[in-house]
């Protein structure tokens, strides 16, 4: 796994995926080509964007089902407690590929982000309002784009290990009373995926079953900050890149779902920006790049970064 680490890996997304183990990435964070033809890493050749129609006119196969089956090997590389987000801004696609993720990978849905880019502090709200006031609309502008935050569900494991152990539900229920000393369905609930363990309810489930809650629930660092609306201006400094995400966007991201020293896989890492997000808030990175000239910017990125850290550190 090291050899990979604080690493960026140039070559196509679905070939190198395969050479990572499984289950040894903390958060996957990736911005896929939308297949938009906004630039040439931008154009896949799907016809009609992968929506469908005449089978003879797709190219080998269809846009979402290249997706899919990088969802699928992202799904296989993250941990069981880890977060997966990935950027779009095409409802039509992002319900396929909820489809596809459904059916390939035991990820589940958490939360539909808006990334709001028109808001009161925006030093570009003026200029966007201009779209909104000129006439002759027949639509709402978009000034938006999506992410979509899926984690697994692990309450599977809780009924595995309790069949396995001989341990009734009743017994682990009698842990935890009710003020009146009844028993509740504290972890009935638990065992259906209705809720998720806390600090109180992991500690009878530790004692019976040997799970802990890095075995059970994702991580989650509430930094009381974000709803399912982020406002976030686009990056000004596009280094090359059409695209570039945020950084301070991207630093929310892995700050809510990580701890130091995680890992972060981006398997379209463009400019790097997410390898320079995990740098910044102390966390490694995979970062796999298939463009030849996108791949030498991140590592030319990582390198000044790197060095500006360490020359920081030495100033002290």
């Amino acid at each position: 796994m090291h050899n990979f680490v604080d690493k960026m890996i140039h070559g196509d997304c679905i070939e190198k995926l395969k050479n990572l183990p499984d289950k040894s990435v903390n958060l996957v964070c990736i911005d896929p080509p939308y297949n938009i033809n906004k630039d040439e890493w931008d154009k896949l050749g799907f016809v009609k964007k992968g929506y469908g129609g005449n089978k003879e006119n797709l190219v080998d196969h269809s846009y979402y089902e290249w997706l899919e089956e990088v969802f699928y090997l992202l799904s296989r590389k993250l941990k069981d407690n880890g977060s997966f987000f990935f950027f779009h801004n095409d409802f039509r696609m992002m319900s396929q590929l909820d489809l596809q993720i459904q059916k390939r990978t035991g990820l589940v849905f958490r939360q539909f982000i808006v990334w709001n880019k028109r808001f009161d502090d925006s030093p570009k709200k003026g200029f966007l309002d201009g779209f909104i006031m000129r006439g002759g609309m027949t639509n709402f502008n978009k000034m938006a784009e999506y992410i979509l935050f899926y984690t697994f569900d692990n309450s599977h494991k809780l009924r595995e290990a309790r069949q396995r152990l001989g341990v009734k539900q009743t017994t682990i229920s009698r842990e935890i009373l009710s003020k009146t000393g009844n028993m509740t369905g504290w972890y009935s609930n638990l065992e259906t995926g209705k809720n998720l363990p806390t600090q109180e309810t992991i500690k009878p489930i530790t004692k019976h079953l040997g799970l802990t809650i890095d075995d059970l629930v994702p991580k989650f660092n509430n930094q009381k900050t974000h709803h399912s609306v982020w406002n976030y201006d686009l990056d000004s400094k596009k280094l090359g890149h059409l695209t570039p995400k945020p950084m301070s966007l991207l630093e929310n991201i892995i700050l809510h779902t990580t701890d130091e020293g995680d890992v972060v896989l981006d398997c379209f890492m463009g400019s790097g920006s997410t390898a320079i997000a995990a740098i910044n808030v102390g966390r490694r990175f995979i970062g796999i790049e298939r463009d030849e000239q996108y791949f030498n910017m991140c590592n030319e990125r990582i390198a000044k970064v790197k060095q500006k850290l360490a020359q920081t550190a030495k100033t002290g």
